[in-house]
């Protein structure tokens, strides 16, 4: 067994991102290319004497009791292999913005249980282990495949996708978070005036027509803001677009509105003229 392990935890983008509907569980059924970008977390998992699970983030912003979903991912480890974790320190640098539609948590939780897997010498697929994902968090399937994937369902039907061609993304967090459960309460009283063109999108992707995807961002949770949270994201968006980003949308359930670029000149000019704006804006790539 191996005492220490660290992991990445990318974030994600949503390139779109379609609510089919409420399921009968409570969930809602939703349809997302996403992508995975080079701004990441590392979290890194010691093994410690004892039986204590000890979690410790390098900001305060985490909670850092059994709420969080990386002390989820272990029990829901715990509980799909049987195995006793025990005393467990799991450190996590964070830098991710937080409660910002990028999937920071559910890139953390799935960092977790790829470490565990490693830890314990499981060998479980990657399949196996979004299994145990689905458990903690809708997205947390797609964050254990990562890169691009077509996401369905409540998040358990993840397929690859070939991924954005090269290029630059500018990631903006305006000065406000938007609460998921509360962004799919929204949207099941929102007439959506038109639906992401999903396949013209993955085509662009398997034919690396960089365009044809940056043109057809869509977001439908951008219809369920408020008329003060949508002059915010709209001014993000006129910013990145006035610099030259071929397309720009808000990223899952929230605030996190993102632009991509061809150049990486133009890239910096926005991500400048943001941040004197904002405090949280991100230069990036997709992996």
């Amino acid at each position: 067994m191996k005492t220490t392990v660290t992991e990445l935890a990318n974030a994600k983008i949503n390139l779109t991102l379609d609510v089919l509907g409420r399921r009968d569980d409570g969930y809602h059924n939703l349809k997302s290319v996403m992508q995975a970008v080079q701004l990441c977390d590392r979290v890194t998992l010691t093994k410690t004497e004892g039986a204590e699970l000890v979690l410790t983030a390098n900001v305060e912003t985490v909670p850092l009791d059994k709420s969080n979903t990386m002390i989820v991912a272990v029990r829901a480890f715990e509980e799909k292999t049987g195995i006793t974790v025990g005393g467990l320190s799991i450190h996590l640098e964070k830098n991710i913005p937080v409660s910002a539609g990028v999937g920071g948590g559910s890139s953390d939780a799935a960092a977790v249980l790829r470490g565990l897997n490693k830890m314990y010498e499981m060998n479980l697929t990657s399949y196996e282990l979004a299994e145990i994902g689905i458990k903690v968090g809708s997205d947390v399937p797609y964050c254990i495949y990562g890169s691009a994937c077509i996401v369905e369902g409540k998040g358990e039907q993840v397929g690859r996708l070939t991924g954005l061609p090269h290029c630059w993304i500018v990631l903006c967090k305006p000065d406000f978070s938007l609460s998921s459960a509360e962004m799919y309460r929204r949207i099941d009283s929102v007439e959506l005036p038109s639906r992401p063109d999903q396949v013209t999108v993955m085509v662009g992707l398997e034919w690396e027509e960089l365009n044809a995807v940056a043109k057809r961002v869509e977001n439908v949770f951008e219809a369920a803001l408020t008329d003060e949270e949508r002059a915010v994201i709209s001014s993000i968006k006129e910013t990145l677009l006035n610099c030259g980003a071929m397309g720009a949308a808000m990223s899952g359930s929230g605030s996190v509105t993102y632009g991509i670029f061809a150049e990486e000149a133009a890239a910096k000019k926005a991500a400048e003229a943001l941040q004197k704006t904002y405090s949280e804006v991100f230069l990036t790539q997709p992996v």
